[in-house]
């Protein structure tokens, strides 16, 4: 078994037991330490390959909606479902709408 896959297995094995790091390495032949290190390797190499897919968000700049002048609109399209968000939207309330569609947060506002 290649060194990555062991550890995969390991981290795997480690997160399902419910144990702390210490408890699981008891008595066996590693430690913690490559424990936690493979555990954030195998986690970073994932969000990376899902990160390569389809982009999860695209934003499109619209121009006023009839009926709101002068108001200019973004459009927020993540997995199927559009986010009309007006100008001087609440950041927290588009923040609520995203984490409902499952869109993963990058960082606070920008």
């Amino acid at each position: 078994m290649a060194n990555a896959e062991l550890w995969k297995k390991r981290v795997e094995e480690w997160r399902s037991s419910g144990l702390s790091a210490e408890e699981y390495c008891r008595g066996k032949d590693f430690t913690p330490s490559p424990l936690y290190r493979w555990s954030s390797r195998l986690a970073k190499a994932g969000r990376g390959d899902a990160a390569a897919g389809v982009p999860l968000v695209r934003l499109v700049s619209s121009p006023a909606r009839e009926g709101a002048p002068g108001a200019a609109l973004v459009v927020i399209e993540a997995h199927g479902a559009r986010v009309l968000v007006p100008a001087g939207a609440d950041v927290a309330t588009v923040g609520v709408a995203l984490a409902a569609l499952g869109v993963a947060s990058r960082g606070g506002p920008r």
